[in-house]
């Protein structure tokens, strides 16, 4: 050949290159990417060679005072996101810029009540065909069109009034075969019967529910013959203690193969288990996974985790479908690593029991019996049976692994998630909530490593397991996984990391300074032509744990970040303009020496619930729930009327017109003690 006819034959070559059709943009429809839950991309545009010159792309400042947490939803070139306060934000893929918000009122009840609490927690939204769904605080599923932003039909989803004030929502919805599902949460109160609800998609119309908990027996006979069977579980007279609650708040997984819907049920409540009905079994069908058929609702089976739960140890983990070998041969199953610190796999045909093991230490139980399935239990954290009613509990009341993501990279075979590894001290309190007290970071002092909480990024192996390897974390609480065809798992943490490993390896290979708190899971995309990863950076506070458990879940710094998304991609160059971190509390009245008077509302601000919106220790994630140590002189000339009289109430702070005085005055003072106790901290730090 010629050098001429050489010359050609690249013309022609390039000319049919760029004349061939672009490679379809890849978009993330669905939590997860795909119908099994796995946090999976078959991208590689950005792999393990080349992702140190991944770089920042475009900001896009989110009109939301808390981070958010859900998994970003990426369709024909718009993102989707929810958020609290009933708002879901959608911004254009390429630029990032705001195409239009969605906020729907959120109907509250005059007293304390659930949907307060969750009206400031989202873990994000559903999206299919034309609709995004979105589950509110006050119990209703929205659809809204996706390309205008304009609701298209509501339904009410369970209970929120006022009589009973005990049901919210606060998970992302599932969607699957024409039907969108969704779950409620009672809260840890114990009231009420969890449920799960299927609607069609297209319009809203109710088509099945299913109860995770008997009703009353005094009713008479139970529905069901599942509930027939559950309400003998459940001891003498516990109807007259509690109701069961079992809420499925969050875990819960679309199987479009067998047309299944597996659920994570909550335990019961009081957590304490002697607070519940005499010589009771299992109380099904709390903490367990259940699978229902996703066109009846009905009944199919069930895998008790945590049986006599005095832990808060619920399943409302992720719950992944994959098909792993077992036994030589290949089986679909589902694989959950809930809050009690194990890792499971289940058959999801059956629900028969295949394997588990501790990913974190525990010390609970001494492992799962390989024929039953069930917990070997061990004495030291049955605080109940303890003279003093107390003892040391790992993980803790929050789990060794949460509502965040996790993700299975086919290549490898490994599962990716982050733990905690948080020690607790658990103490019997009748008059709280749950009728438990916990107290992460106990025993923790400088130099005492036994008590020291840290947290991890794990690769497991699900099949032999194990740990291939751990990465530590200095913050226990971090956020969700994506991992990805290139060899590349990402995670964002409580101290402002977003970061890149090998995921054969577990060896860094990028990290980037978000200044903000990164819970939410990472999502990745491609745009003509180019790989784009995004990630959700704030305070952390509508992810619940930034609220409650701020000091191990976020820091001073990320604390003060405003609620982002950031966009990745080779050769970028944008920046970043961080935060100024929190300045320390400066207490506007003199610190209250009546120790009993502090001693006392430190309880009450656990027994009142004050600690499940502005957080243990009096440290919330500063956002719409304000930060009570930096209080001012005129909230503290207020304290009784906002507590009392609903000041405040239409901020979202209800009153609490069961609280006296004396009370109000002790919570008052264990506020001020606190933020006296973090300036004089803060103040000797800095010298």
């Amino acid at each position: 050949m010629t050098h001429a006819s050489r010359l050609l034959v690249v013309a022609i070559g390039a000319m049919a290159t760029a004349l061939a059709p672009a490679a379809p943009n890849q978009d993330w429809p669905l939590l997860g990417r795909n119908a099994d839950m796995q946090h999976n991309s078959p991208l590689q545009l950005i792999n393990d060679k080349n992702v140190g010159q991944l770089g920042l792309a475009w900001v896009a400042e989110m009109p939301i005072k808390d981070g958010l947490a859900g998994n970003a939803l990426v369709v024909d070139g718009v993102i989707y996101q929810g958020a609290p306060r009933t708002q879901v934000f959608a911004n254009d893929l390429k630029t990032g810029k705001l195409l239009w918000k969605f906020e729907a009122p959120v109907k509250m009840t005059d007293g304390p009540s659930v949907p307060r609490w969750a009206y400031n927690i989202n873990r994000g939204i559903a999206v299919s065909g034309d609709h995004v769904f979105y589950a509110s605080a006050d119990c209703k599923l929205y659809a809204i069109n996706r390309k205008t932003g304009e609701r298209v039909w509501a339904v009410e989803a369970c209970d929120s009034s006022q009589e009973t004030g005990f049901y919210a929502m606060t998970m992302a919805p599932r969607v699957g075969g024409g039907k969108v599902f969704v779950g409620n949460t009672c809260g840890d109160t114990g009231v009420g019967r969890g449920h799960v609800d299927a609607f069609d998609e297209k319009t809203g119309k109710p088509l099945w529910r299913f109860y995770t908990v008997p009703d009353d027996p005094a009713n008479g006979k139970q529905k069901t013959p599942e509930l027939e069977r559950a309400v003998k579980t459940w001891g003498k007279d516990w109807h007259s203690k509690t109701n069961g609650c079992g809420s499925v708040w969050d875990g819960m997984t679309y199987d479009a193969k067998l047309n299944q819907l597996y659920i994570g049920v909550d335990g019961p409540g009081p957590w304490v288990p002697t607070m519940r009905g005499k010589g009771h079994g299992d109380e099904l069908y709390t903490n367990s996974v259940v699978a229902l058929d996703a066109s009846t609702g009905k009944y199919i089976w069930h895998y008790k985790q945590t049986p006599n739960d005095g832990w808060n140890y619920s399943p409302n983990a992720p719950l992944m479908l994959t098909e792993l070998p077992v036994g030589g041969k290949s089986r679909r199953v589902v694989m959950t690593a809930p809050k009690n610190g194990f890792f499971y796999v289940l058959d999801a045909k059956t629900g028969k029991f295949l394997s588990a093991n501790n990913l974190v230490p525990v010390n609970w139980a001494s492992g799962i019996d390989p024929k039953t399935g069930r917990p070997i239990f061990k004495a030291d954290a049955r605080y109940w049976e303890h003279k003093d009613g107390k003892a040391v509990i790992l993980p803790s009341t929050s789990g060794a692994h949460n509502w965040h993501a996790m993700a299975y990279n086919e290549q490898t075979g490994l599962v990716y998630l982050g733990a905690a590894v948080v020690p607790s001290l658990a103490e019997l309190k009748p008059d709280m909530i749950g009728g438990l007290s916990t107290h992460d970071y106990f025993g923790y002092e400088p130099g005492n490593e036994k008590y020291r909480p840290y947290g991890e990024l794990i690769a497991w192996d699900p099949v032999a397991q194990k740990a291939r390897w751990r990465v530590k974390r200095e913050i226990p609480y971090s956020g969700g996984t994506l991992t990805t065809a290139g060899n590349l798992v990402f995670q964002g943490t409580g101290d402002g990391k977003f970061e890149a490993f090998a995921a054969d390896t577990g060896k860094l290979l990028w990290s980037f300074d978000t200044g903000g708190v990164g819970m939410a899971a990472p999502t990745t995309v491609t745009l003509d032509g180019e790989q784009i990863v995004l990630m959700p950076v704030g305070n952390g506070g509508s992810t619940s744990i930034g609220q409650v458990l701020t000091r191990i879940a976020s820091t001073p710094r990320t604390l003060a970040s405003p609620s982002r998304l950031l966009a990745f991609k080779l050769g970028a160059t944008a920046t970043l303009a961080k935060a100024a971190p929190l300045m320390l509390p400066q207490p506007p009245l003199p610190r209250p020496e009546n120790k009993e008077q502090i001693h006392a509302g430190a309880i009450l601000w656990e027994g009142k619930g004050c600690v499940y919106c502005h957080g243990h220790e009096a440290i919330s994630s500063n956002g719409n729930i304000k930060d009570l140590r930096f209080a001012s002189a005129e909230t503290h000339g207020l304290f009784a009327g906002i507590v009392i009289g609903g000041l405040r109430k239409d901020q979202g702070m209800p009153m609490f017109q069961d609280i006296t005085m004396d009370e109000v005055n002790a919570l008052q003072a264990f506020v001020l003690d606190r933020a006296w106790a973090d300036h004089l901290a803060g103040a000797k730090a800095k010298h």
